[in-house]
């Protein structure tokens, strides 16, 4: 079984939206930190987004 974890700090994720979203920033992100925080910012298209998850084996 794989493991997720964030791809920016190596951090366990989980699949579960963050619960310090605000609706104002987007659609919030299927996956977060255990601790319920976003998974680490990148820059995307839009600005800056959070992360996707890296899978481990």
């Amino acid at each position: 079984m794989s493991r997720a974890v964030c791809s920016q700090c190596g951090e366990p994720a989980v699949e579960a939206e963050p619960s310090s979203w605000t609706p104002a920033w987007g659609d919030a992100p299927r996956w977060s930190h255990e601790d319920g925080e976003p998974l680490c910012p990148v820059v995307g298209d839009n600005g800056y987004e959070p992360c996707q998850p890296e899978f481990l084996p």
